[in-house]
This record gives C-alpha cells, structure tokens and sequence, in this order.
C-alpha cells in the first residue's frame, strides 16, 4: 500500500535521515587514529547533531497544528513515491549496520566518499521537500537544511582532495 506524505512526515524522514548521519560519523571517528581525520568526523557528527535537534523541534510544533494531519496538506503522489524511494535507500546506513559499512573501508578516503554521496543525496531529499512542503516553517527548515548539507559536500569534497 502506497501512503502519500506531508510536511510532517518528511520531518520525521528528515530526522532518521540526521540520526543515522550522526551515528555514520561517530563510528567514523571512533574508527580512525589519526587526530586529524577525528576532527573531520566530529565536525560533521556536530553538526548532523544540530540539525536533528533542529527537526525535533520543527516536528513538535508542526505535528501540534490541526492542518499538518488533514489530507490537503498531503504530497502530489508522484513526488511522494520519489521520497519515499529516497528515505527507503536511508542516504545513510541504518545505525545498526553502519559499523559493519564502516569496518570494510579501509582508509579515511573511502568512507568521506561514501559520506558524499549520502550528503548529495540528502541534497536532493531536501531540495524536494522545499518544493512540496505546504507549511512555510517547514520550508524554511528545508531550505536552510538543504544549505547546510550542500556545505557538507564542499567541505567533504575539499577533505577527501586533502587527503590525497
């Protein structure tokens, strides 16, 4: 059975997505020495930490109004099955499988690749929401999030030419 989605649950995808970031990153830093490459993990696990909360918060107050559970503010179906298929793939790895994703890159370089591609296609999860999103705080999140993760990108891009 196919469920449309709305602003409320594309927060709640958008968490899961931020969550398992975090846990990514974390076991990233747990899994290298080099206190060079830790800080690389910890920035980014801070800041995957900072946009949870931040989609905590939004939730909350979104999830409060009577109009975020009527089935107007409902995604076009079509654009609903694309994100669906987007937060089916996770961007990241589960919690629970990412130390095994972890455990069979060998260097630093391999997993901020693999970070890329989850933050590129955060990228577009975000710059998805922006479009369909009926509440205009959500948007606003959305959008700043979408920012946020197109930073990421460069940043790990700028990392992984660092490193060689």
């Amino acid at each position: 059975m196919e469920t449309n989605l709305n602003d409320l649950e594309g927060l709640r995808i958008a968490m899961d997505i931020e969550g398992r970031g975090y846990h990514f990153y974390q076991g990233a830093y747990d899994r290298f020495k080099d206190a060079k490459v830790k800080a690389i993990f910890k920035m980014l696990r801070d800041e995957e930490e900072v946009h949870l909360d931040t989609f905590t918060r939004y939730f909350e107050e979104i999830g409060a109004t009577k109009e975020a559970h009527e089935t107007e503010y409902l995604f076009d179906p079509e654009v609903s099955g694309y994100l669906t298929v987007l937060a089916e793939n996770r961007v990241f790895p589960a919690q629970e499988d990412a130390a095994a994703v972890l455990e069979r890159i060998d260097d630093p370089k391999g997993v901020l690749q693999l970070a890329l591609e989850a933050e590129k296609n955060s990228v577009l999860f975000y710059a998805e929401l922006v479009e369909c999103s009926k509440f205009e705080k959500a948007r606003i999140i959305f959008e700043k999030l979408k920012k946020e993760e197109q930073a990421h990108v460069v940043k790990i891009t700028r990392q992984i030419q660092a490193l060689g």
